[in-house]
């Protein structure tokens, strides 16, 4: 028996999240009894969404049978919501947000020294040896924008 994570959505919104026992062998899960009650409950007066359990970090879809009760189907493993989890790059936590801030300044920082220090050893200064430092310092401000940005947007 393993113990396993199991996640009852409702199309108003309600989540049940709960631990269940499962058998490999069978794909039997065993559900609490306060689960059970809650289920039977809100399906009355709610449409069920998703019957989620995680096993081995893969998602499998729990099915209902009457005679045999709550099961897993191994061979249908639950896609999740974004393909390679893209929809977490532009839902960051505060935390996420801080970091990404002080390595934009970090970068701002090392493009300006790098800028300086180009000027400073070219041997003879020209339009063409002032185009990458050029680049570099616009490189430079855009990267400080962005770190400032990291750190004013609130976390909601």
């Amino acid at each position: 028996m393993k113990l396993i994570g199991v996640v009852v959505s409702y199309e108003d919104g309600t989540v049940l999240a709960d631990r269940a026992l499962l058998s490999p062998e069978s794909a039997q899960v065993t559900l609490p009894a306060r689960l059970i009650s809650l289920i039977e409950i809100l399906d009355q007066f709610d449409r069920r969404k998703s019957f989620i359990a995680e096993y081995g970090s893969v998602r499998f879809a729990i099915k209902h049978d009457s005679g045999r009760g709550y099961f897993i189907d191994f061979n249908a493993a639950v896609r999740r919501e974004t393909l390679f989890n893209v929809k977490r790059l532009f839902s960051q936590s505060a935390g996420q947000r801080e970091l990404n801030g002080r390595f934009a300044h970090m970068l701002s920082a090392i493009a300006l020294i790098g800028a300086c220090l180009e000027v400073a050893t070219t041997p003879a200064l020209s339009g063409k040896s002032l185009v990458e430092p050029a680049a570099l310092c616009f490189l430079s401000i855009a990267l400080l924008v962005v770190g400032h940005r990291c750190f004013a947007i609130q976390s909601l």
